[in-house]
């Protein structure tokens, strides 16, 4: 009787592991936002918020904080008085490794984020999309599914960096708004 729950744990152990697998294969890669004069992913938008150059800039730096764990390894431009705030940020890609069943580290993807800002605006930009390796390897050639080299998984690396993009600039969004202080009226 005692190797009944064994047996039953295991099943399902390897049945998870197998839906697991079979999910990770048929992700399909995003459809991008791709930027029509340098055909790199670009994920870019104007955004109305109230505010100065000046306001928008501090919550921008704010949500850095939030956002990044070390803002300041991120910065590559803080530039206030012109609005401006650009850094180099980073994601970590995995893939599942089907023969171990554990998720192996597959590199990491530097990518290019620039806010601007002007009175009740600003704008975000997410762009040049790299792994990062010895020499520049754009994430744009995983789009490509005839390339003798292609690998499914670059499916989803691709699918990890467009939702970790879509995490960012909700978040940013968030973050961006004004915080409303509610009066304590008793």
């Amino acid at each position: 009787m005692r190797q009944c729950p064994i047996l039953l744990s295991l099943i399902c152990i390897l049945l998870a592991l197998d839906v697991h697998v079979v999910a990770q294969q048929q992700v399909a890669a995003p459809n991008f936002p791709i930027d029509p004069d340098s055909k790199k992913i670009m994920y870019r938008a104007v955004v109305e918020q109230e505010g100065t150059p000046a306001y928008l800039y501090d919550k921008a730096i704010e949500w850095y904080g939030y956002y990044y764990l070390n803002p300041q390894s991120v910065y590559t431009v803080q530039d206030k008085v012109n609005g401006k705030v650009d850094g180099l940020g980073r994601l970590k890609i995995s893939y599942m490794d089907e023969k171990a069943g554990v998720r192996r580290d597959a590199g990491l993807v530097v990518y290019q984020i620039k806010m601007e800002f002007k009175d009740n605006k600003y704008r975000y930009t997410l762009t040049d999309f790299n792994l990062k390796g010895p020499s520049r390897f754009p994430i744009e050639k995983w789009m490509n599914k005839t390339d003798p080299a292609y690998n499914p998984n670059w499916d989803v690396y691709l699918y990890q960096v467009d939702t970790t993009m879509q995490r960012l600039i909700s978040s940013l969004k968030e973050k961006m708004k004004p915080i409303v202080v509610k009066k304590d009226e008793w």
